[in-house]
């Protein structure tokens, strides 16, 4: 075993820089930018963790990906990278399907403010909120396109983006998305 651990330390350089384990897996040294999205905390770039924290047992992931892995992960986040137009044009239209099947009844009529937040502040005089009047792709992601500090590619095309989503501060929302397509959509931590 310490003999793979001194390998995986001195494996050279690639893409995504040198791969380090924290609590939430391997994650690469280098960030990157995800254009059309904002960063938490106004960040530049976000963290990329690379495969999956457990495996299929939820025992926590200890081996490091492998080269073959890790060149999989990169043409991965290359194509998502390169594709990015299509693919959020995606995200748009499968996210505002998402937001009419379970949010718009509450936000469509005037609703109580659970939690306020930059763009869903209570009434000075304590009255309903009016509907948001969310009515396209466009307005929706106003209320989604900031990814909470990291995403994570794993096996078979996938990447997992997790979003505040002003809608559901409580539950957030994630995003599956394999070779390029939204697959799932859900709360943070039902998406894997």
């Amino acid at each position: 075993m310490e003999e793979k651990r001194k390998k995986f330390r001195n494996m050279i350089q690639n893409f995504f820089g040198k791969v380090k384990n924290d609590l939430q897996g391997f994650s690469a040294e280098q960030t990157f930018e995800i254009p059309y999205f904002k960063i938490y905390k106004n960040a530049k770039s976000v963290k990329v963790y690379l495969g999956n924290q457990y495996d299929e047992e939820w025992e926590k992931i200890e081996t490091p990906p492998t080269q073959k892995q890790l060149d999989e992960y990169e043409k991965t986040l290359k194509s998502f990278l390169i594709e990015i137009d299509k693919v959020v044009v995606d995200i748009k239209e499968k996210s505002f399907e998402y937001y009419k099947e379970r949010y718009a009844r509450y936000y469509e009529v005037p609703f109580e403010v659970l939690f306020e937040n930059d763009k869903i502040q209570n009434t000075e005089n304590g009255q309903l909120h009016p509907p948001l009047n969310i009515d396209n792709e466009e307005k929706h992601f106003e209320y989604m396109n900031e990814i909470l500090e990291s995403i994570r590619i794993s096996n078979n095309g996938t990447i997992i983006i997790p979003i505040l989503y002003d809608l559901d501060e409580e539950h957030q929302l994630a995003l599956k998305i394999v070779n390029n397509k939204v697959e799932e959509i859900d709360g943070i931590g039902e998406v894997y």
